[in-house]
């Protein structure tokens, strides 16, 4: 009976490598969306059951909360990814989430433009190094780069649980929501130069999902009235933001329900034509 079952474990565990098609990279955003396991429930409930995600150990996790594109492209963390793909040659589809910490980490409303242009300048040359690297494992690989929605400091910076987004706030010299939008969209537009630039890269925006899903029903903006890519000079509604410990609302990332969202805009722009074709995209 012990034989019995290590023999269909090994089976299963098999048949689950040979199913990970998709390896998430990034940052806390990817994170969040990997331990929630929000691409495995689209794909299912889209009629890809048999698509996963590839699971990582927590050794040789390649989505980590808080991590940079600067962080990931020192030799022995770019190494983390490559091997990953080394190791798991069934998966050829990268999700890249990465970019917001370097932005968050350092701008502030006080730069000027030729520190803003120098720092998007350094981030966009490491996402580079870092797609240049996943592409150069394999052939067929392609890479999605998905990015993030309008953060929500103006209703997270004044209680006094929220000392992490306030002080966030304080170092950024605390820009409106029209302020810090604005230069996250400049910023994701140069990131973007990358996929306009290679045809294994591809880009889903995701600028005013969580506005279009949830709207503010009670000031009368309801689900579906505010079109992507959003109002920039907006926040993302709170009830969209991520709860911690039960009632501390997050100032940037999301509930479970919102990466869902998320995951599906991906579906819907990209891994549909993705998983229908074979695994050979439509943008080719």
């Amino acid at each position: 009976m012990k034989l019995v079952g290590l023999f269909l474990l090994v089976c299963s565990s098999l048949a689950y490598a040979q199913n990970s098609k998709v390896l998430i990279v990034g940052d806390s955003w990817a994170q969040q969306q990997y331990s929630d396991q929000i691409h495995d429930a689209v794909f299912d409930v889209n009629g890809y059951p048999d698509i996963q995600v590839l699971r990582n150990g927590d050794s040789d996790a390649v989505a980590i909360d808080g991590t940079t594109a600067a962080d990931w492209v020192e030799p022995i963390e770019l190494a983390k990814i490559t091997q990953a793909l080394i190791n798991n040659p069934s998966v050829d589809t990268v999700q890249l989430t990465l970019g917001g910490n370097d932005f968050l980490n350092n701008w502030n409303t006080g730069m000027t433009p030729v520190q803003v242009n120098a720092l998007k300048a350094g981030v966009v040359a490491d996402l580079q190094t870092i797609v240049d690297a996943i592409l150069a494992v394999d052939i067929n690989i392609e890479i999605v780069l998905s990015f993030y929605d309008y953060p929500n400091f103006e209703e997270t910076t004044n209680d006094p649980w929220e000392f992490i987004c306030k002080g966030l706030h304080d170092d950024m010299q605390n820009p409106t929501p029209d302020e810090i939008n604005t230069m996250a969209l400049d910023f994701t537009n140069a990131f973007v130069t990358i996929a306009n630039q290679n045809p294994k890269v591809f880009y889903v925006q995701h600028w005013g999902r969580m506005q279009n899903a949830y709207g503010w029903p009670d000031q009368g903006i309801q689900p579906g009235d505010i079109a992507l890519p959003g109002d920039y000079t907006l926040t993302s509604p709170l009830e969209a933001m991520r709860t911690h410990l039960g009632f501390v609302k997050d100032c940037f990332h999301l509930e479970p329900e919102g990466y869902d969202i998320l995951v599906q805009g991906l579906y819907d722009e990209y891994y549909r034509y993705r998983f229908d074709t074979i695994y050979k995209s439509h943008f080719e």
